[in-house]
C-alpha cells in the first residue's frame, strides 16, 4: 500500500489496528510517505530515515518488530522523502557531468558535445542546432 496524501485529523483512519487483525488483510509492506504519526495507517509508528528506511508492525501486539517478517506488516515511513529525488538526481548530475562532459572540454571533444549544446557560435550567431529559435532573435521579443 503506498499512502501519499493528505490526510486531516478530521477525516477517518483508512483502517484500524483491529482491520490488520482480519484473515483477509492482506497488506505485507506499506509505504506511508506522508508519515501521519497516530492517523490513517496504524502501522506507522514512528518516522524512518533513508539510512534504514523499513520496520515492521505487528497487529497483535501493536508495536514494532523486524522488517519483512512474516507475521507483521513492513513500513517505509520516511518523512523526507520526497526530498531524496533532487538529492539523488543531482549526484547523477554531477557524475554524469564530470564523467561525460568535463572531458570534452579539456581534451578532444570527438562527440561534438560542447558544439552541439551552445546555442551560438564566437561570432554570436545562431548553431545549426539551435536554428529553429531566429524568428524569436529576429522578433526581438
Amino acid at each position: 500500500f503506498l499512502a501519499c496524501h493528505y490526510w486531516d485529523r478530521r477525516a477517518p483512519k483508512f483502517f484500524a489496528k483491529e482491520d490488520m487483525l482480519a484473515s483477509d488483510f492482506s497488506m505485507k509492506v506499506i509505504a506511508d510517505i506522508s508519515c501521519d504519526l497516530d492517523g490513517p495507517i496504524p502501522a506507522t509508528l514512528r518516522t524512518s530515515n533513508i539510512e534504514a528506511p523499513f520496520y515492521g508492525f505487528d497487529p497483535k501486539t501493536g508495536g514494532e518488530t523486524d522488517a519483512f517478517n512474516e507475521k507483521g506488516v513492513t513500513v517505509m515511513a520516511v518523512d523526507n522523502l520526497p526530498g531524496e529525488a533532487p538529492r539523488s538526481s543531482s549526484i547523477d548530475f554531477g557524475k554524469d557531468l564530470i564523467d561525460k562532459v568535463l572531458p570534452s572540454l579539456f581534451e578532444d571533444d570527438i562527440e561534438q558535445i560542447i558544439e552541439r549544446a551552445a546555442i551560438t557560435n564566437s561570432a554570436g550567431t545562431l548553431n545549426p542546432h539551435f536554428s529553429y529559435l531566429q524568428d524569436f532573435v529576429d522578433s526581438k521579443e
